[in-house]
């Protein structure tokens, strides 16, 4: 297969439906799997992609996923599982997959006046889960993740009754993608 620069990434919106993820990855591979329906909210994955890129984080779920890793495959096998290690399919190495979650969950798209508790609460969650705060963490940046999540959202409400959402991630320039993301807006 022939290298690409970039992952791209197809989010499915379907209303009534369960939404799907349409994966090329830079090296030409191909993966795709399903999603509970967010409705109107943007895809949790989405939203990893968008700060995994903004904080240049190559190692979260989108840097893996890049890798080869099938998201679908690891939740099925999860699922079955259980326990505390039934993520194990991701890697060994989770400290970047933590940050990435920290990073993906602080509620990015809530009405607040100021960044400020919006990095209060990324940082205590990095804290918390023993992971170090992201260089690229400061006000501008985070209004800029928050710019680009509400043209995202704003794009994804319209796709309906069904449209797809295509974004892309730079594995080899992490940082570079969410710049593309800004550009596009």
């Amino acid at each position: 297969m022939a290298e690409l620069a970039v992952l791209t990434a197809s989010f499915v919106r379907t209303v009534g439906e369960r939404d799907r993820i349409y994966v090329i990855r830079s090296d030409g591979s191909e993966v795709n799997w399903a999603f509970p329906a967010y409705g109107d909210a943007l895809p949790h994955d989405l939203i990893h992609l968008v700060v995994e890129a903004a904080f240049g984080i190559g190692q979260g779920f989108w840097g893996r996923v890049d890798a080869g890793v099938d998201p679908g495959a690891i939740m099925a096998d999860a699922n079955r599982r259980g326990g505390s290690n039934k993520f194990s399919g991701f890697g060994a190495a989770m400290a970047e997959l933590q940050l990435a979650e920290a990073l993906a969950n602080p509620g990015w798209l809530v009405e607040e006046a100021s960044t400020a508790p919006l990095q209060e609460r990324i940082i205590l969650s990095c804290r918390e889960a023993g992971l170090a705060v992201p260089d690229l963490l400061c006000a501008e940046r985070i209004e800029q993740v928050r710019v680009v999540l509400r043209k995202l959202a704003s794009r994804w409400r319209s796709l309906t009754p069904k449209g797809t959402l295509t974004v892309s991630f730079d594995p080899r320039d992490v940082p570079r993608g969410f710049e593309r993301l800004w550009e596009e807006g």
